[in-house]
């Protein structure tokens, strides 16, 4: 373990940076925080850069870190708190390489994100994609998932998907090419809970929050779909509804062996 006590040590430079999308890609890396966030990373395989630890936090989390010693970083409490994203400070923090990018082939059911700019809706919606295996995420001019408030709401869901930023015109070509439908969440679309899928393979698009999905892919989509609710109600948070909507569209086929 290596102890680092300058708040200008180039390490610490290189994660405070980190909290800019525009350093996250330059790296191709991204920030976890919390004893949970990491302890998940070691667990799941993630390509772990480095763990920068509190020194006066280091005694709980040192059966956590036991398998990875060797990238481990010690900081001081000052310097930690320059770090953290958070209110409340675990004390723990690590830097992850992304997955390479590929080509997106869609071969089940994915989810289309249609220029949602609310970080903690977009967490929300990846740490649901994963449990309901809405795996591939198509991003049309969407926040970066990477985001550490997005990270921080998506749990552990964010080593478990893979996203697919996108132009819409590419994305409708390819749908037209493969023949693959597009359910779209719209107002004025068909109840849900009436509504039935048999295709295998299928995009399940949801609109930005205040405008909704854009005029092309609900005129590009193979059907409009919809939540009903009280008519005093006009409509529900992005997040919960692509929640709520993903367990409906895939729930049948999601298995807990």
């Amino acid at each position: 373990m290596e102890n680092i006590t300058s708040p200008n040590n180039e390490l610490i430079k290189k994660i405070k940076s980190l909290k800019d999308k525009k350093y996250r890609k330059f790296y191709g890396e991204y920030l976890v925080e919390g004893e949970h966030m990491v302890r998940e990373a070691i667990l799941t395989g993630q390509n772990i850069v480095c763990v920068v630890c509190q020194t006066t936090s280091y005694e709980k989390f040192e059966h956590t870190l036991q398998p990875i010693q060797n990238l481990v970083k010690l900081v001081p409490p000052n310097v930690f708190s320059q770090l953290s994203e958070t209110v409340t400070p675990q004390g723990i923090l690590a830097i992850l390489s992304m997955r390479p990018s590929k080509e997106f082939i869609p071969y089940k059911p994915f989810l289309v994100l249609d220029r949602l700019q609310d970080p903690g809706n977009l967490g929300t919606i990846i740490r649901t994609a994963a449990a309901t295996g809405f795996r591939d995420i198509v991003l049309l001019q969407t926040v970066d998932p990477f985001n550490p408030k997005t990270v921080r709401s998506s749990s552990s869901g964010i080593f478990f998907t893979s996203f697919y930023p996108m132009q819409q015109e590419e994305l409708l070509a390819l749908l037209q090419k493969e023949h693959i439908p597009l359910y779209t969440a719209d107002a004025g679309g068909e109840n849900i809970f009436t509504f039935q899928i048999n295709e295998p393979v299928y995009g399940l698009a949801i609109g930005n929050e205040s405008a909704g999905p854009s005029d092309e892919l609900i005129e590009a989509s193979t059907s409009l779909i919809a939540l009903p609710m009280l008519r005093e109600m006009e409509s529900l948070n992005a997040g919960v509804s692509a929640s709520v909507l993903m367990y409906l569209c895939n729930g049948k086929n999601i298995h807990n062996e």
